[in-house]
Formats: C-alpha cells, sequence, structure tokens
C-alpha cells in the first residue's frame, strides 16, 4: 500500500505560501502575534497591514570601486522606485536600559543622528546605548577606547552582542579571537583612536539582525519590572512569575514543572535567572534581549509575522550569482517586490592568494551604504559571505546559494539558509556534510535547502533529479524570493518555508481544508456514531455515509476536485478529464479506537518534539489532509489500532523516496497511478483523504530506510518530502502519523 511507483513525470515544479496568505500578494497580508507572547503581550498593538507592492522595485547597482559622496558606493543603474521605506516601530518613549545610576546618566548623554530609515527611540537603537554603556563603564565619556573595548568583552551579554558566534573566554588565549575583536574596533574607529557612539549604533544599525521581538520583549520586561528602576532582581522574577501566570508560562515553558509546587518553581526560576545574568545581583533590558537571543527560538515565541517585501532591502554580491550565464535566476529576484542592490567591481575570491581584506571592507561599505536587510552570495560569491561572517562585517540574515566549501561551520545568532543540488558538479558535498554543517548555527535559525534526486522506478526511469550548480528549483514558482522571504521571519526560515508550501493549492481548497479542520478535536465535530472506542468487525461498522448536499460533503469534494495550481512534476490525470470525473459516495470513518489508542498518543508526541526544539507546532502545516488510495483500504480503515504499516510499504515496487506510507497532496496524483486498486465492476474507484501528522519534514532519500535524519538531536524529522520547494508526495515512517478520515468512490 504505497505511492511509490508513479506515473511518468512532467517538466515543472511547484511552490507556495502560507495558508493565511491564500489569494494574496506576499506584501498584502497580516497575521498578529500568536501563541504565548501574544497572551502576555495583552492590549499591545497586533502587527499592523503591510501594504501591497508592485514588481517594480527600486534596483541599485553598487560598484565597489567608485566613491560616492558619502564615501565608497555609488549608485550607477536605477529603476523606478514605487514608495519610501517606513520606520522602524518605535518602543515606548524614554526608556533606557541601563541597570546602575552612572550608565544612566551616561546614556542621557549620548545625543544620536537618526537615519531617514530609523527612530532614536527604536530597539536596536536602546540595546546598542545599553551595551555602549556597559562598554565605557561609569566614566564620564561618550566616547570607547580599545582598552575599553576589550575589557567589556569578558561581559557575556556585550560580546553575544558585538561579536556573536565568538568564544569570548578565550580572548587572551587564542590569536584568531583576539585578533576578531580588535579587527571589529579597527574597523569600527577607522583609524580613530577612540570611537562615539554615533559610530557604534551606526554599524549595527546596518549590520545586525533585528533584536528577536524586542518590542514584545519590552513588554514582558516591564511586567516583570514592578519597581520600574530598569533592572530585576532575582526576588522580584520569582515574585512575578507566582503571581502573573502569563509571564510564569511564557519564561518556563519549556520546563516540565507542577506550577503549585513552590519547590520546583523557585528551581526554574532560578535556573532561568543564572541563565539571564549568572551570579549578578540584577539584570537589564540588554541582559534580557541577550537571553531571548540564544533561546527564544528554544522556548517557541509563537509570532509569525508577514514580510511586506517593499519594506525589505535585499543586497546581491555579484560574482557567483550568474547574472549574464543564469539569466532566469536574476529575473525571479528582480520581479520579487524586494529593493534589489548589486554589488559589482569585487574581483573572484577563488583566484590563487587572493587577497580578501580589502575587497571584504569594501564590501563592509557598500552594506554601511545600502543598509540591507539580507544579504545574498552564490557560487564563488560563498567566500566573501563566510569571510564577512569571520571578520564581523555582516551578522544579518544571509542567503547561501550553492554551499561553498570553504563554509564549514555557521556562525551564531544568524538566520542563515544554504542551498545545494546533490548533482552540483562544482561543489560535490555530501547531504550528511552540509547537515552537520547546519547544525553548527543556532537552532532554529538555519536552514538546509536541498534538491535530492529520487530512486528509480521499475521501468528504469528517475522521476526527479536534484539540482545542478545552476538551480533549476530555485527559479520556478517563486521558490527564490519565498526564501528570502523566510530568512527575514522571525519565527525561523525552516517553518516559514513550510508555511509556504500550502498556498499552491488553489484557493477553494484552502478555505475547505481550515473549515474541515487539521485537528482530531475538531474532525470529531462531524461524527453521529456513539460507539467510538469500541472495536467492531467489519470496515462498514466504521463508515457513515454523508449527504452530498451537507456542508461536510462539499468540503471534502472541493479538497478532491482542486488543482494544483501549477503543473504537477510527475503528471496526472488531464484537466479536461479531471473536470468531468464524478463523486459517487463519500463516507466517513469514524474510528474512535483506532484515532484514540494510536493517532492521537503519535501528534501529541510529534507535538511536544516540535516544541522541546522551540518549534511552534502549527496545525495546517505539521497537520495536512492527504490522499492516498490502496487496494488494502477496508483494512485500513477497521484496523482497531493503526491502519497504515509504514515499513512495509514501498515492497510492492521500487522505493523511490525510502520506505514508509507514501501520500499525495492532489487526490489527481493518485487517481492516475494503479494506487486505487482494480475498478468495481461499475468502473467506480475508491480512495481516502487523511488527517496526517507531518511534523517535520526533510527532502526524501531513496536511502531512507524508516529512520529520518536528525534535525537536533536527539530529534529526528518526522517526515520526508520529494520537493522542498513544494512537496507533492509525503512520506511517513509511523503507524500513527495518519488518520483515514474519509473514504472517496468516484468515476473518471
Amino acid at each position: 500500500s504505497n505511492l511509490s511507483n508513479p506515473p511518468s513525470p512532467r517538466n515543472g515544479m511547484i511552490g507556495g505560501r502560507p495558508p493565511s496568505l491564500s489569494a494574496q500578494s506576499p506584501a498584502n497580508s497580516q497575521a498578529a502575534p500568536s501563541a504565548l507572547l501574544s497572551q502576555v503581550l495583552e492590549d499591545a498593538p497586533a502587527f499592523g497591514p503591510p501594504t501591497a507592492g508592485p514588481a517594480s522595485r527600486k534596483v541599485s547597482i553598487v560598484t565597489a570601486e567608485s566613491p560616492s559622496a558619502d564615501g565608497l558606493v555609488a549608485t550607477v543603474g536605477s529603476m523606478t522606485s514605487v514608495s519610501s521605506r517606513s520606520p522602524v516601530p518605535t518602543a515606548a518613549s524614554g526608556m533606557t536600559t541601563a541597570s546602575i545610576l552612572s550608565r544612566t546618566i551616561i546614556l542621557h548623554n549620548l545625543q544620536i543622528k537618526s537615519g531617514p530609515h530609523r527612530h532614536d527611540n527604536d530597539e536596536i537603537t536602546l540595546e546598542a546605548r545599553a551595551i555602549y554603556a556597559r562598554i565605557v563603564g561609569s566614566e564620564d565619556t561618550d566616547t570607547m577606547s580599545r582598552l575599553q573595548f576589550i575589557k567589556a568583552l569578558d561581559c557575556k551579554t556585550v560580546a553575544s552582542f558585538v561579536l556573536p558566534g565568538i568564544d569570548m573566554t578565550r580572548l587572551m588565549e587564542d590569536d584568531d579571537t583576539y585578533e576578531a575583536a580588535h579587527h571589529f574596533f579597527n574597523d569600527l574607529s577607522r583609524g580613530r583612536q577612540r570611537v562615539r557612539f554615533q559610530e557604534f549604533l551606526a554599524h549595527f544599525q546596518h549590520t545586525k539582525a533585528t533584536a528577536s521581538h524586542a518590542q514584545e520583549l519590552r513588554v514582558v520586561f516591564e511586567r516583570i519590572d514592578v519597581n520600574q528602576d530598569n533592572r530585576i532582581s532575582r526576588h522580584e522574577l520569582r515574585s512575578t512569575v507566582k503571581r502573573d501566570s502569563k509571564v510564569a508560562d511564557f519564561l518556563l515553558r519549556r520546563y516540565d514543572i507542577n506550577f503549585e509546587d513552590d519547590e520546583e518553581l523557585s528551581t526554574a526560576v532560578d535556573d532561568v535567572y543564572s541563565a539571564i545574568c549568572g551570579d549578578n545581583r540584577y539584570f537589564d533590558f540588554a541582559d534580557f534581549i541577550a537571553y531571548f537571543r540564544s533561546v527564544a527560538r528554544v522556548e517557541g515565541c509563537g509570532l509569525h509575522t508577514p514580510i511586506d517585501r517593499r519594506q525589505k532591502r535585499v543586497l546581491i554580491i555579484g560574482p557567483g550569482f550568474g547574472a549574464q550565464i543564469n539569466p532566469a535566476q536574476t529575473q525571479v529576484v528582480m520581479i520579487s517586490g524586494f529593493e534589489v542592490h548589486w554589488i559589482h567591481g569585487v574581483p573572484n575570491p577563488e583566484e590563487p592568494e587572493f587577497n580578501m581584506l580589502p575587497h571584504a571592507s569594501k564590501i563592509h561599505q557598500a552594506i554601511t551604504e545600502v543598509r540591507p536587510d539580507l544579504l545574498v552570495v552564490a557560487s564563488k560569491g560563498g567566500v566573501y559571505g563566510t569571510a564577512l561572517w569571520q571578520m564581523g562585517y555582516w551578522r544579518g540574515p544571509t542567503l547561501m546559494i550553492n554551499a561553498h566549501p570553504t563554509c564549514t561551520d555557521l556562525p551564531c545568532d544568524v538566520p542563515i539558509i544554504v542551498t545545494h543540488g546533490d548533482q552540483d558538479p562544482i561543489y560535490r558535498r555530501p547531504r550528511a556534510e552540509l547537515e552537520g554543517m547546519i547544525s553548527t548555527g543556532s537552532p532554529n535559525m538555519c536552514f538546509l535547502y536541498y534538491s535530492s534526486t529520487s530512486g528509480r522506478l521499475a521501468s528504469g526511469h528517475t522521476p526527479r533529479v536534484g539540482d545542478q550548480h545552476n538551480m533549476a528549483s530555485l527559479v520556478t514558482f517563486e521558490c527564490l524570493p519565498r526564501l528570502m522571504e523566510s530568512i527575514l521571519c522571525p519565527e525561523g526560515p525552516e517553518l516559514h518555508f513550510m508555511r509556504t508550501w500550502i498556498e499552491r493549492m488553489s484557493p477553494e481548497r484552502q478555505e475547505a481544508e481550515r473549515y474541515l479542520g487539521f485537528s482530531l478535536t475538531k474532525l470529531r465535530q462531524f461524527w453521529i456514531s456513539k460507539n467510538t472506542s469500541t472495536n467492531l468487525n467489519k470496515a462498514q461498522d466504521y463508515l457513515f455515509d454523508v449527504a452530498g448536499s451537507c456542508l461536510e460533503a462539499r468540503l471534502v469534494a472541493t479538497c478532491f476536485r482542486s488543482s494544483a495550481r501549477d503543473p504537477s512534476t510527475y503528471g496526472t490525470v488531464a484537466r479536461d478529464r479531471w473536470a468531468k470525473m464524478r463523486i459517487l459516495r463519500i463516507q466517513r470513518v469514524e474510528n474512535g479506537l483506532q484515532q484514540d489508542a494510536g493517532i492521537k498518543a503519535y501528534h501529541d508526541s510529534v507535538k511536544s518534539s516540535c516544541e522541546n526544539m522551540g518549534v511552534e507546532f502549527v496545525p495546517g502545516v505539521h497537520t495536512r489532509w492527504l490522499f492516498h488510495g490502496s487496494s488494502a483500504l477496508d483494512s485500513i480503515v477497521s484496523n482497531p489500532l493503526q491502519g497504515f504499516q509504514p515499513l512495509a510499504s514501498g515492497s510492492q515496487g521500487q522505493s523511490v523516496w525510502g520506505l514508509g506510507t507514501y501520500f499525495a497532496r492532489d487526490a489527481e496524483y493518485v487517481a492516475a497511478g494503479p494506487f486505487c486498486g482494480q475498478p468495481a465492476r461499475d468502473g467506480s474507484r475508491r480512495m481516502l483523504l487523511c488527517l496526517v501528522t507531518t511534523g517535520m519534514s526533510c527532502a526524501g532519500d531513496p536511502n531512507h530506510f524508516g529512520i529520518l535524519p536528525f534535525r537536533r538531536n536527539p530529534h529526528r524529522y518526522n517526515s520526508s518530502v520529494d520537493s522542498l520547494s513544494s512537496p507533492e508526495i509525503y512520506i511517513v515512517q509511523h503507524p500513527g502519523a495518519a488518520y483515514p478520515a474519509y473514504v472517496i468512490t468516484f468515476v473518471c
């Protein structure tokens, strides 16, 4: 019982967008803060709706060797600009983040010239002020010396802000670490003996990813800071957690404790307090946000924020991107809606005895001028990407197309997507090696987009071939712009990209699925049987006809009839023939014993695994409505525990994506193959519409034999797919992953 032997392929690949954005442009959608953090915020304003953005965007070409009035960067070519960039939202006015009086005095003496797109009291400014005050200490000065900077790196809060990912505990022992610190100061000072705050701030406004939900964390901080003195003691934290259940849930959600047990609660609070500030008597907002830089994603804030592409600047390093030899890749970026800037005029960094420093400095000056939200490097340009990380010139979101061999470790606290194809003849890097590289980055901030090749069919044909060096899958169905958008999303690139898989379905199907629901509890809203936990004898005992005129039937029929927005890679029933297909009967499966004994337990374990990894479990993303064809349909429906047997699947033919139970996104795919068994006398056939717990999905591999790779040890991926661009096939390895919700009888 499997879908591992698909029909002959046709060219095509599909991509998508999350259900919350269905039938809308990428810049014309909104979503409010969700889950736990939104409960803590209470009356805090939700994220506002961004405006729609046309395809034509301002595009500048930056020549690193053409000085401008501001220093180095010059715009030598442009297209029409449709709007100016909106300012960053501001935090509570007048709020400082210093923890002691002397630092507060220094902060009030610091005056800043805000750029045209920044406000004096935005969260980057507030945090930079606090860090700068820590560096200069209690001295009455508004400039920073080299010695002050080096000494301040002993503070983990300062180190995590200015040089994230570098182990400052070995500053005086390791030459590379010591040089990195001095090189960073040289970059700030530009030959001067001291650095002013304005210069310190400007660097991080240009190169640093925005703090993790800083405005929202500010609200949480203020709820704990009952004395309103901008510092929190251990006693304050413990008292707030005891009286404020929402703050307790937010701060301690990764702790499996009884909140009524004072001893357990106190131990957990002490653990969090120590993680924030060690043995210090107080912590301030800078400490608080530094803590969440490393663990907020582990604890899963639950924020899904739509990205307004018009408001995002993308800087692309020209060498390696292939503007001439891969024009399709350039074209898909140019029409994506982002504000795109280019750096040309820097040489090929793969040349022998290449001197990186002067050219990396030129790129850094371009970064200072453009102030991008995202840096994109490709192929040989990846050498520049790794150099910019190592020199501290760039610590913002980065997209690396083709995993360059020089990239073996990823910096901490930096959102990164690396794309690679298993047929790349230039950089031949095994998948396991790339997965190991991704694991060196911060949890849930790094994502490997891997294009893999399927196994062969019995006919000898390979239905899907992985990408070569010029990655074909990136330029179809907006895959590359979706990756660029995903890396900017606070919830993490992998989860956001999984959301984008949904919109390649029709808007009608998306709406129908939302009405059906994505949970076992909501699935039972239509049930009429009473013996839902009884082991009955026959499949017919579990099947209940759904009247064709009712809402439930229309929803199921919509899911069944809806075609994907783009052609299938594998080939399906011809559209005109599919339009003539008739549904003869829809039956609801009410097997409470199977649902309670096997399905729910697995669903809960996957949800727990996601939460332990710091990933928000999202119904509709981690659970999906999928189709399955089988000649053993009655056995699947009537099994009292688990109807599907993944390890037995794939044995009747070639298993192109490894062992497991195969499900299809589209009913057309199932109907086009031999999966539904022999037709009945009237020519009708049957298939299942199933609610499947897919959890976190990785790229499939014909060498997957029932065990998937680690996502984050000890947690493995929960399912695999045929394509990370837009999956048409899902493979699950656990018998409790899927519930057969409906039997659809049809004739085509």
